[in-house]
């Protein structure tokens, strides 16, 4: 049940957007009712986070099993080719994550559950740089932390120039900005 209805959500606000999507219609695409939505979820927030956070997790496990025993140099291009194939192949997800994000700046109860999703992620980044740069014996020199951070903010950030300006702001160009990102974290380690 909770699956359908995370199928169900992630429709309704890629067609709607967060604002505008509605739970009795994500119960409905699911054959539920909305009963069925809050047996599950404490509100339409909760259920988007937890979707946010569902999909986060997907594309930090796909670009995991990408640069798995990958020298440094490879890692860090095959990381920013997986990161910008999935940024561009959907860029209404990107602009719900972005809407999502402005609506929590202005409202204290989206705030709590958009910071608590983009920390458990910030803090999955870096155990998977810190992984990483363990294996490549960089992990005492390699900021972790900021680099989540800065990976974070440059995401976003290239997810509104790609939304708006898709021509110049293509796959390449992020590729290149998320590869060098990693290039120069790495090279300074």
């Amino acid at each position: 049940m909770r699956q359908r209805l995370m199928a169900a959500a992630a429709d309704e606000f890629a067609e709607h957007g967060f604002v505008a999507a509605r739970l009795t219609e994500i119960a409905r695409r699911a054959g539920f009712t909305k009963g069925a939505v809050y047996s599950n979820f404490e509100s339409k927030q909760d259920l988007f986070a937890e979707l946010f956070a569902e999909r986060s997790l997907e594309l930090a496990a796909r670009v995991l099993g990408e640069i798995a025993g990958l020298s440094v140099t490879d890692a860090a291009g095959r990381s920013g080719a997986t990161i910008s194939s999935w940024l561009v192949s959907d860029p209404g997800w990107a602009l719900l994550v972005l809407e999502f994000g402005v609506q929590a700046g202005r409202d204290p109860s989206l705030a709590q559950a958009y910071l608590r999703e983009r920390r458990r992620l910030r803090g999955q980044i870096e155990e998977l740089l810190v992984g990483r740069a363990n294996e490549w014996g960089v992990a005492d020199r390699l900021d972790a932390h900021n680099t989540a951070i800065t990976l974070m903010a440059l995401i976003s950030g290239l997810m509104l120039e790609h939304a708006v300006d898709p021509e110049q702001v293509d796959q390449r160009a992020v590729q290149a900005a998320v590869s060098g990102l990693f290039a120069n974290a790495l090279a300074r380690a």
